[in-house]
């Protein structure tokens, strides 16, 4: 399969009498990796393993993922919990906020903000993203959200649009955002969605624009992605690599064929590694049967998934314990050996990265890093750590 050739926008720096200038290092990693959601945790779970997001946290986990040469950090959003005022669901910190203090203690990672286009106005946006990639030297992406939670619009005054008419709300925010990031000069603009008055954001990053994804899983999202987005996310309909390579493909002859773009197409994973599959069964089974958080479930999927109830139950099932075991992800579950093995395999059926959370961020990025990143290396799949830049 020919793959896109995209480049990630990874900053090094050559030191000049006067200055630092940045100069941009194209990863080459056939395999890339991200992780999720470590400014709140992505589980839905009251087992005593589940990650507190504290600054101490972040600092660290950002930095070790640093250091091995993790492509991405994605953040999470939330602004209201889910089931009820104070469940920590709400508990994430705000995403542009963190993306500029864990920019400024790294220095190679893509600091990724998650955005709900229909509660952040382009202009603030355009202007907190610039601030952000002026502070980790071209560093920052956005991960787009279209909008979906009902209770959260309303608590901003807004009332939430059609599913189709989120996402046209979504195409004049990424134009008007593009316009703002590329133009010097203050410009009006007539949308259905937006009207501006002399609209202009600085200070102006000298920089592309930065990196944008999206998960749109609907036909109009995925034709979102394609035409907007640098990065997709696949969410499998069958979980066999084969019928994902069928899905991989389709994302990127849309994204060729009608706009003329290549697009990197990303999976959204919980892991679970133990010595055995049979430990990491047990540990996965604990912490989403066991010591679930039932509640916690229930809310995101009446918010979230409005036609469940037409689901057979094996499949209502399915979901939420992917909800519960790490944001509806793809299971890499098992021992090293499974994980690495699995993560080819999709690898070869065309997906180009994996954004990755864990119950326990890390512990499970140390034994990650241990015994899953060198077969990956092994394999030709990715670069030795720090050695890739």
């Amino acid at each position: 399969m020919n793959r896109p050739a995209l480049t990630r926008r990874t900053m090094t720096y050559t030191s000049t009498a006067s200055s630092s200038v940045p100069t941009v290092q194209p990863t080459e990693n056939r395999l890339k990796l991200g992780v999720f959601a470590i400014n709140g945790g992505a589980a839905f779970t009251n087992h005593p393993d589940r990650f507190v997001p504290t600054w101490e946290n972040n600092l660290r986990i950002a930095q070790q993922a640093d250091r091995l040469g993790i492509e991405k950090l994605v953040s999470a959003s939330r602004w209201k919990p889910f089931h009820k005022d104070g469940h920590y669901s709400g508990d994430l910190f705000e995403t542009f906020t963190w993306a500029a203090a864990v920019a400024a203690v790294t220095e190679h990672i893509e600091v990724v903000s998650t955005v709900h286009l229909a509660t952040v106005h382009p202009i603030i946006a355009a202007k907190s993203a610039a601030t952000v990639d002026l502070i980790s030297g071209g560093r920052f992406g956005m991960n787009l959200v279209c909008g979906w939670y009902r209770a959260e619009m309303e608590m901003f005054g807004t009332a939430m649009p059609g599913h189709d008419d989120r996402y046209s709300l979504a195409d004049e925010w990424v134009e008007i955002f593009n316009r703002l990031w590329s133009d010097p000069r203050s410009f009006d603009y007539d949308g259905t969605f937006y009207q501006l008055k002399g609209a202009i954001a600085q200070p102006h990053a000298p920089f592309p624009r930065p990196t944008l994804l999206n998960a749109g899983g609907s036909e109009r999202g995925r034709a979102f992605a394609a035409k907007n987005c640098d990065i997709a996310f696949v969410v499998p309909q069958d979980p066999r690599p084969e019928a994902i390579r069928r899905q991989v493909e389709e994302y990127r002859r849309q994204a060729r064929d009608i706009h003329g773009k290549e697009i990197e197409v990303w999976m959204s994973c919980y892991v679970v590694q133990r010595d055995t599959r049979e430990q990491a069964d047990a540990y996965v089974q604990d912490y989403v049967v066991n010591q679930g958080d039932a509640e916690g479930v229930d809310s995101f999927m009446a918010n979230n998934v409005g036609n469940a109830e037409t689901w057979p139950p094996e499949v209502v099932q399915h979901v939420r314990f992917a909800v519960a075991a790490g944001y509806g992800g793809y299971p890499l579950v098992g021992s090293a050996e499974d994980i690495a093995e699995k993560l080819s395999a999709l690898s070869d059926a065309g997906v180009d990265g994996f954004l990755m959370s864990w119950l326990d961020y890390e512990g499970g990025l140390t034994a990650f890093s241990q015994s899953v990143l060198p077969q990956l290396e092994q394999a030709g799949l990715r670069a030795p750590g720090r050695q890739q830049f």
